[in-house]
């Protein structure tokens, strides 16, 4: 099984050069991260762009993730001397530690203005991120209202807008961004198995023979929901698994496996592991 997995579509080397020229403007950027694959989610040139910019990391999508793992992840983020936080996107309480781990960020940034006489003004942050990473949910979280489209689906937000959070701070939506070429392809498959690529523009028969294989490996009770040997090759199982759901061939049944995945059916999965990525 060999694929190669790219997306860039022309949107998204706009939305970058158009990120780097609003940067002088901001003060705070929050990335987010999907807590399933904290390292594969992380755009090398978000990280060229903003280098030098203040920076929280922000975990979504944690109630799909295993527990454990986003722990781990979290002692890797703060041993690098990084602010984080993990957060469900969905929730006004955790939308609400954004706010006030930002506010705090930006603490002294603004004792600094205040001693030089400049009027106080909000908190001008950009939130930044792959596709299919959360931002609009947590946005809409943010602001406690619908402000911004939500889908399972990437490619969702399509232009940049400013959104008032509140007195203190403003928010810069933007669109969800990748990179020209993944260097390795185990992070492309991570992606593509959480729905940052979308599934028209790959092999989606290879993806799911990798995410059996991850799961043989790391989540084999995830398996025992379709009772097929688990030792089965990932090919072998996904022809069973055909059987088992009735399917027309390969391509469906593999897109009902990723669905159930994807949905949780098959428990909290994190698909980037600490001890592989340091």
């Amino acid at each position: 099984m060999t694929t190669y997995i790219q997306w860039f579509p022309g949107h998204m080397a706009k939305a970058l050069r158009e990120m780097k020229e609003m940067a002088k403007l901001i003060d705070l950027v929050i990335i987010l991260l999907d807590a399933r694959a904290p390292q594969s989610s992380q755009n090398p040139l978000f990280l060229e762009a903003f280098a030098h910019k203040r920076l929280l990391y922000v975990l979504t999508k944690i109630d799909k993730a295993d527990e454990t793992e986003t722990k781990r992840w979290l002692d890797a983020f703060i041993s690098q001397g990084k602010n984080v936080l993990a957060i469900d996107a969905r929730s006004q309480i955790d939308a609400k530690k954004v706010i006030a781990k930002a506010t705090k960020l930006m603490k002294e940034k603004r004792a600094k203005d205040a001693l030089k006489g400049l009027k106080p003004r909000p908190i001008k942050t950009m939130i930044i991120g792959i596709p299919n990473v959360g931002k609009s949910t947590l946005i809409n979280a943010l602001v406690r209202k619908k402000v911004a489209n939500v889908g399972d689906k990437p490619g969702i937000t399509k232009t940049q807008s400013w959104i008032r959070i509140n007195e203190e701070m403003e928010l810069l939506d933007t669109p969800g961004v990748l990179w020209p070429k993944f260097e390795d392809q185990a992070v492309g498959m991570h992606l593509a198995i959480t729905g940052a690529i979308k599934d028209s523009t790959q092999s989606i028969t290879d993806i799911a023979q990798y995410a059996i294989g991850f799961l043989q490996q790391f989540y084999p009770k995830a398996l025992s929901r379709y009772n097929i040997a688990s030792k089965l090759e990932p090919y072998e199982f996904l022809v069973e698994l055909s059987k088992q759901f009735g399917a027309n061939d390969e391509f469906d049944s593999a897109t009902r496996f990723l669905n159930d995945l994807r949905n949780g059916r098959l428990g909290r999965l994190t698909f980037d592991r600490v001890s592989e990525n340091g």
